[in-house]
């Protein structure tokens, strides 16, 4: 069995059944998905890194009859480019609260007991108001340590008697390592990371309410994503060609740019 490199320097056996499921969530058809299987396993090597396979399942996409395909496949990548500063994943953060019925602010300062903080979203709902810090990390494989929760807790008590916070939320867009997870856990926090909880992770909230970034745009250069994350356009589903403006994008790109974003927000 080969064995594959993972973007944190571990290695694991090639797995058929996670290639299988990452295709199938981009909601490739099953003859592609089979080809592409075929494809990925006549260029295996030991030690093969994940990121070179994910590069030829894209490429092998783009080719197919269903070329805006890679563009859904790309979910991952797409949320690391939502960076460098932090600020764009806290208002991506802030969208996916608000489709689930969250009032929503971001970056709001709040005097505590001791000292003023500056918190990355405030989510109000129902009566609860939930203090949100949101952990962004733009290098695959890194983890999110136990000193995230550890400060995240000592904010949230400092600030939650003074300004009526019920919750705290801790998000990121990596996994966490079991520390962390066994801390927030015992002190209350909730934990949304990109695999945490089984089935309501981060990944799996983004496909099941189709609230896809704008970064998974193939058809937008990271310099043009950039630019409409810095005017708060942040996801596909709210593309218009009024915000495709800023870019001084021709008539038939602001069409194509449209397409793709229809694409990945119209697919389950």
């Amino acid at each position: 069995m080969v064995n594959v490199l993972k973007a944190n320097g571990k290695t694991e056996p090639f797995s058929e059944g996670k290639i299988r499921a990452s295709i199938r969530r981009a909601g490739i058809n099953s003859g592609i998905e089979n080809k592409i299987i075929e494809q990925i396993k006549t260029t295996l090597y030991e030690n093969i890194p994940t990121s070179e396979i994910y590069s030829q399942i894209r490429q092998y996409i783009g080719q197919s009859i269903q070329p805006l395909g890679g563009s859904k496949y790309s979910l991952k990548q797409a949320i690391m480019q939502l960076g460098p500063t932090g600020y764009p994943f806290e208002d991506f953060i802030a969208e996916v609260l608000k489709i689930q019925g969250y009032e929503t602010q971001t970056r709001v300062v709040l005097q505590g007991k001791c000292i003023s903080h500056e918190i990355d979203v405030i989510a109000e709902k129902e009566g609860k108001k939930i203090m949100v810090e949101a952990k962004f990390h733009n290098l695959p494989g890194t983890r999110t340590e136990v000193h995230v929760p550890l400060y995240t807790k000592a904010r949230f008590d400092d600030l939650r008697e003074k300004n009526g916070l019920t919750d705290v939320l801790l998000v990121t867009n990596t996994k966490m390592t079991q520390d962390a997870v066994s801390y927030a856990i015992c002190v209350g926090i909730k934990l949304l990371s990109w695999s945490h909880p089984e089935e309501e992770c981060l990944r799996d909230l983004i496909e099941r309410l189709n609230i896809h970034p704008i970064t998974q745009l193939d058809s937008l250069s990271l310099v043009q994503k950039q630019a409409l994350l810095e005017n708060h356009v942040v996801l596909c589903k709210n593309v218009k060609k009024s915000d495709l403006e800023i870019l001084n994008l021709p008539s038939d790109k602001q069409s194509e740019v449209i397409k793709e974003a229809e694409f990945i927000s119209n697919q389950n």
